[in-house]
C-alpha cells in the first residue's frame, strides 16, 4: 500500500540549475519535454553549438538529462561526475544526483549525495529528498526525521505533509499522521490518495463514520484504491461498526488500539469468549501477558469457545514466558482433542527440547511428520534438534529436506548453514544470506560471525 500511496513522488523530474544563464533556453526547453527526440536534438546542439563550454557544470547538468531522457543511465551518471567535478562545492548539484540515483532506484547511493547537498547548503527540498530514499529503504525513523526537517525548514506542498504522514502511520503515530494527511488536503482539497488515506488514519483512530465519508470523497475524485467499508457497516450499530473496526485492527496489528475496541464489545456482550480471545490476543502482542492469560482463561470459560485455537495461543505465551511446562500442558490438551493435528506436536517438540528432553522431542517431530510427511516446519525443527546434539549429517539430511519442499524457508536455510561448518562444507554463507534475504531475524548474527573475515 505505501508504495502505491506516494509512488507519485518518486517520479523523477530533473530540476535544470540556471545560474542565471538565458543562452541554454532552447536546450531547457527541449529536455523538459522529455521527448526522446528533443533529447537527442539537445545533445546534437549541445555538441555542435555549445561544444565551447563542455567544460562547465552547467553543459554536463544538462547532457547528463538528455542522456537520462534517451535511457542511457551510465552516461547520465558520468556526464553528472562531469558536473560536479567542474563545481565540486554546488550544493545542487550533489542534490541532482540524488534524484537521478533515485530514479533509478539506487537509493543508498541517492542518501550519499542528498546529505552531501545537505552538508553544503541544508534547504528544505534537500532533506524531503533524503526522507524518500529512507522511505524507500524502509529506515522508518530516519525518514520522519528527515520530513520533519523539511517542513520545519519551510517546504509546505500536500506532497511533503502527505509522506509525512505516511511515515507516522507506519511508524504508529496515528493522531499525528492525521494531522499532517489533514494539512495536505487544506493544501489541496482535490487531492484523492489524501483522502484515502485519511480513510485509513479514521480507522486507526476509531472513527469509521469519517473513514467512511472520506472514502466517498476519494472515490468521487477517482481514487480506486480505498478500504472497503461497507455501506451496512457505516448504518449499522455500535457493535457492528466495533466488530467491524476489531477486525481491521487485527489485520492491521493495531494491538493498543484493538484492546479498547474489544473492551467495548466485551462491556456490550457480543460473542463474549470470541472477543476475550481477541482482546487476549492483543495484549500478548504488546506483551502484556498476564492479562493475555487472564482473558484466554475467561474465553474457555464461555460458551461457543475456540477451545483448540485458545490452547494454542496459551501454549505460545508459556513458550514466550519460559514456562516450558505449562506450554507442554497447553500443546497436550490440543493433541488430546485431536491427534491427527500435526501442528501441535512441533510446538510440544520445541518445548521439550528447551527442557531437554531430547527423546521426547525427537518422538514429537516425528509424530509430526508421520501425519503430515511434507511438513517442512518439523524437518527445520528437527534439524535443529540433531544440531544440538551433534549429529550433523542427520541436521544437514532434515535442514536439506526442509528447503526441498519450502524453498524460501528462513529458519531452515540457517540450520544448514550451522549444520554444512560443522561438516566442513566451505558453502555455509550462501545459506546465511539466504535466511536473511527470507527474513529469519538471527541471519545477520551468523554472516557477522562466519562471513566477514
Amino acid at each position: 500500500m505505501n508504495k502505491i500511496l506516494i509512488s507519485f513522488f518518486f517520479f523523477f523530474f530533473f530540476n535544470l540549475i540556471s545560474f542565471g544563464q538565458n543562452k541554454y533556453n532552447e536546450i531547457d526547453n527541449l529536455l523538459n519535454s522529455e521527448s526522446m527526440l528533443d533529447a537527442k536534438l539537445a545533445i546534437e546542439k549541445l555538441e555542435s553549438s555549445f561544444k565551447s563550454e563542455n567544460k562547465t557544470s552547467d553543459y554536463w547538468l544538462r547532457m547528463s538529462k538528455a542522456n537520462l531522457n534517451i535511457f542511457r543511465y551510465e552516461d547520465a551518471l558520468t556526464d553528472m561526475d562531469k558536473a560536479i567535478n567542474f563545481d565540486s562545492k554546488n550544493a545542487n548539484l550533489y542534490y541532482e544526483k540524488g534524484r537521478l540515483l533515485n530514479n533509478l532506484d539506487k537509493n543508498e547511493q541517492a542518501l550519499e549525495n542528498f546529505s552531501k547537498a545537505i552538508y553544503l547548503k541544508p534547504e528544505p527540498e534537500f532533506y524531503f529528498w533524503k526522507a524518500i530514499c529512507h522511505q524507500n529503504l524502509q529506515q522508518l525513523a530516519d525518514a520522519e526525521a528527515n520530513y520533519k526537517k523539511a517542513i520545519d525548514g519551510g517546504l509546505n506542498s500536500p506532497e511533503v505533509h502527505f509522506n509525512y504522514a505516511i511515515i507516522l502511520y507506519q511508524n504508529n503515530k496515528f493522531s499525528e499522521s492525521l494531522k499532517q494527511n489533514n494539512k495536505a488536503i487544506e493544501l489541496n482539497e482535490n487531492y484523492a490518495k489524501a483522502y484515502s488515506f485519511r480513510a485509513l488514519n479514521h480507522l486507526m483512530n476509531l472513527d469509521i463514520d469519517a473513514a467512511y465519508r472520506d472514502n466517498e470523497k476519494a472515490s468521487s475524485l477517482g481514487q480506486r484504491n480505498t478500504v472497503y467499508i461497507p455501506e451496512e457497516i457505516y448504518k449499522g450499530s455500535e457493535i457492528i461498526k466495533n466488530e467491524f473496526l476489531g477486525g481491521f485492527l487485527l489485520a492491521n496489528k493495531n494491538y493498543k488500539q484493538g484492546v479498547a475496541v474489544f473492551t467495548k464489545l466485551i462491556n456490550g456482550n457480543s460473542n463474549a469468549s470470541a472477543m476475550y480471545l481477541n482482546r487476549g490476543y492483543c495484549y500478548f502482542q504488546i506483551n502484556e501477558y498476564k492479562k493475555a492469560e487472564s482473558d484466554y482463561y475467561k474465553a474457555l470459560e464461555l460458551p461457543n469457545a475456540s477451545v483448540d485455537l485458545l490452547y494454542d495461543n496459551l501454549s505460545l505465551l508459556y513458550f514466550n514466558e519460559e514456562n516450558y511446562a505449562k506450554a507442554i500442558e497447553c500443546s497436550s490438551k490440543r493433541i488430546e482433542l485431536n491427534p491427527q493435528n500435526h501442528v501441535p506436536y512441533i510446538d510440544r517438540g520445541l518445548s521439550y527440547r528447551k527442557l531437554k528432553k531430547y527423546k521426547e522431542a525427537e518422538a514429537d517431530f516425528n509424530k509430526s511428520l508421520e501425519i503430515k510427511p511434507d511438513f517442512f516446519r518439523a524437518f527445520g525443527y528437527r534439524a535443529y534438534l540433531n544440531l544440538e546434539l551433534g549429529y550433523f549429517l542427520k541436521s544437514y539430511e532434515d535442514a536439506s529436506k526442509a528447503i526441498e519442499i519450502n524453498p524460501t524457508y528462513d529458519y531452515a536455510y540457517l540450520v544448514l548453514g550451522q549444520a554444512k561448518i560443522e561438516l566442513g562444507k566451505i558453502d555455509y554463507c550462501e545459506d546465511f544470506y539466504k535466511a536473511k534475504k527470507y527474513g529469519n531475524p538471527e541471519a545477520d548474527e551468523a554472516i557477522l560471525k562466519y562471513c566477514k573475515n
